[in-house]
């Protein structure tokens, strides 16, 4: 079994079927049928796909391979990468996701001083929900996100920084202010949140089911925090987001919520693919532990 019979089983799955696989790859379907034997060989897997009423399915031999064979084909173009920036100074490029809340804080900073040690290395840093960062982490399309801890970690590494704590936060005129909140009064209100991530989603709709309270109304979900705060100052919506939100200058005018029993955490941090190794990853891992996210 070799890299490229990992490559073509991947272009394979992608497209869809052998045709469109070997019109990506540009050889012939005979060299793609042949190359998939030997891998269904190598791995003892019987089916790979199948056609149903037309339709492509994998099989789930192939789902289990699947994100191995991402996994070892990442880690292949990753050393190549590594070996020809250290020889050529650190040129190249570095793919970098992070959560909306990591746009705050002390971390701009850090990467800032971290590419200051790789002037000839493109950065390119994409601040998106993190349930996509990880499916493009998965795709070999990141190399670092940071985001929370992921629920399986069979095919990423998880390195810890912090722990957030989850707050609802009302504009400081807000009319819920004025007396004691009780749990069943937060249904009352129409809600933001400033990610459209399904854990982070489940996490919050979990907890008011888990009272036996009617789950609340999600009027507004954006990927923009500075939208959801500006949303939240100038409404009687809530918000429902992590800590890390009072290191926002546009917070300002916003005030937390307290109540009783609400008490949700999430740790977060560095996510990277198995056996992913970088020199600008262990720069930044250096700098990072010389402040306090």
């Amino acid at each position: 079994m070799s890299l490229i019979e990992l490559r073509t089983f991947l272009a394979v799955i992608d497209y869809k079927g052998v045709t469109p696989a070997a019109r990506e790859l540009n050889i012939t379907q005979p060299a793609i049928t042949k190359r998939l034997i030997n891998l269904k060989n190598f791995f003892g897997i019987n089916t790979l796909y199948s056609r149903k009423n037309g339709e492509f399915v994998v099989s789930e031999e192939a789902k289990l391979l699947l994100p191995y064979a991402r996994n070892v084909i990442a880690l292949s173009d990753n050393a190549k990468k590594e070996i020809k920036n250290y020889s050529y100074g650190f040129k190249g490029k570095i793919n970098i996701g992070a959560g909306t809340t990591w746009s705050l804080g002390e971390f701009p900073k850090v990467l800032a001083k971290t590419s200051e040690k790789f002037p000839d290395l493109e950065i390119d840093l994409n601040v998106q929900a993190p349930d996509l960062l990880l499916s493009k982490l998965t795709k070999n399309e990141m190399d670092i996100i940071f985001a929370r801890k992921p629920e399986n970690l069979d095919n990423f590494n998880f390195i810890h920084l912090r722990t957030d704590k989850f707050l609802i936060f009302a504009a400081s005129s807000h009319p819920i202010f004025q007396t004691k909140i009780k749990i069943n009064d937060l249904t009352k209100y129409k809600w933001t949140m400033n990610s459209a991530a399904k854990q982070t989603e489940d996490l919050f709709f979990n907890w008011f089911k888990s009272r036996n309270i009617p789950r609340p109304i999600i009027s507004l979900k954006t990927n923009s925090l500075r939208l959801a705060l500006k949303v939240v100052e100038n409404s009687s919506m809530l918000l429902f987001t992590a800590s890390p939100v009072y290191s926002a200058p546009d917070s300002a005018k916003l005030s937390p919520v307290k109540v009783d029993e609400f008490d949700l955490n999430r740790d977060t941090g560095i996510i990277t693919r198995k056996g992913y190794k970088s020199t600008f990853l262990t720069e930044l891992l250096k700098n990072l532990s010389d402040i306090k996210l």
